[in-house]
């Protein structure tokens, strides 16, 4: 049975991802996609974020 709690749950993968190789040191970053949906409600696209753990999450919030 399927109950509808008002939102959505979204899978994602966090990516690893060569940014540049100088001499032998490598430097990655780590991407994620995000739904389209989730970005406009938020109405984050083009603001400033930071990013911070917090007992196991990755919490993405606006700079003030």
């Amino acid at each position: 049975m399927f109950k509808n709690f008002g939102f959505l749950i979204y899978i994602m993968k966090i990516m690893k991802v060569l940014d540049k190789k100088i001499g032998e040191t490598e430097y990655t970053k780590y991407r994620i996609n995000l739904p389209k949906k989730v970005v406009e409600e938020t109405k984050l696209l083009d603001k400033e974020v930071t990013a911070r753990a917090d007992k196991g999450k990755i919490i993405i919030e606006k700079d003030e």
